[in-house]
């Protein structure tokens, strides 16, 4: 048996390994959650004196700061992917832009989260809010959002460039009406995968949107989210079904997850088949 063999085998054991421990988590979490996964819980507030209630802030929190993130950093990491793959004509590896962009990405999220809390809250005076921690998540998913449309830009064949500036067409008018039209279907792709990532961030959030929601929601009020929901009932709950609380919180999490994926997977699909 050669040394490749070996090495698959070793690789199919510790992937299967690691799927069977996570169905034994998944499974753990659904026999908890699932009897307290009602719409009441879904559509209703925390209620910490007497225990219980539901997650609808938290619910509304995450989509806000999660899509706000995205709407903001997807046209800006678009726009320096543009410039690298097409006015640059490739990324060069040690650049200026993608040196910050390999530094930002290793960083912590719980540093980008001090990070933000030291400007946001400390110099602009900012409270722990939906605002702040929509800057934080907006922060962190910069250069995932500049990986991601270098990556769709670079599917695009170089031959579409050639046919479109053979025509006589300018280089903005082949990237605008050419380039990001056949890169549309991979970008959709990409943002998906970025909103998933960011719906789970807890550590970035906790300090600075707030472990709490307010009585009366708005933009610069608590931003409690699904993630750092689960985290607080896990460690600071005190009720007698916290641990249910948080499964259920887990499992809607989850869905939402595999919502975004779904959806996002199904527009990508439609635009290749359009642009087919």
């Amino acid at each position: 048996m050669n040394q490749g063999r070996v090495l698959h085998w070793f690789a199919l054991l510790v992937a299967l390994g690691a799927a069977i421990v996570f169905l034994g988590l998944l499974t753990d979490t659904i026999r908890e959650g699932l009897p307290h996964l009602t719409w009441q819980f879904l559509t209703t507030a925390p209620d910490e004196r007497r225990g219980g209630g539901g997650i609808a802030p938290e619910i509304v929190n995450t989509v806000v700061m999660v899509g706000g993130a995205l709407l903001v950093t997807a046209p800006l990491g678009l726009v320096v992917a543009i410039y690298q793959a097409e006015w640059q004509g490739r990324v060069h590896d040690g650049g200026v832009i993608d040196q910050v962009r390999a530094t930002w990405l290793s960083v912590p999220s719980v540093v980008v989260g001090f990070i933000v809390y030291r400007v946001a809250v400390a110099w602009w005076h900012w409270p722990l809010s939906l605002a702040t921690g929509g800057l934080a998540l907006a922060v962190m998913n910069w250069p995932v959002m500049v990986t991601v449309s270098i990556s769709a830009l670079k599917r695009v064949p170089h031959a579409y460039r050639e046919a479109s500036l053979a025509l006589g067409a300018t280089r903005f008018d082949t990237v605008r009406r050419v380039v990001l039209p056949a890169a549309l279907a991979e970008l959709i792709d990409g943002w998906g995968w970025a909103l998933a990532r960011l719906a789970g961030e807890s550590a970035a959030l906790i300090i600075t949107a707030g472990i709490n929601v307010s009585a009366h929601w708005s933009v610069w009020g608590p931003g409690e989210t699904l993630a750092v929901y689960i985290w607080y009932v896990r460690t600071e709950g005190v009720g007698a079904d916290a641990g249910g609380v948080a499964a259920a919180t887990a499992l809607t999490l989850m869905m939402f997850i595999a919502v975004t994926l779904w959806l996002s997977g199904r527009l990508a699909d439609w635009r290749r088949r359009a642009g087919h």
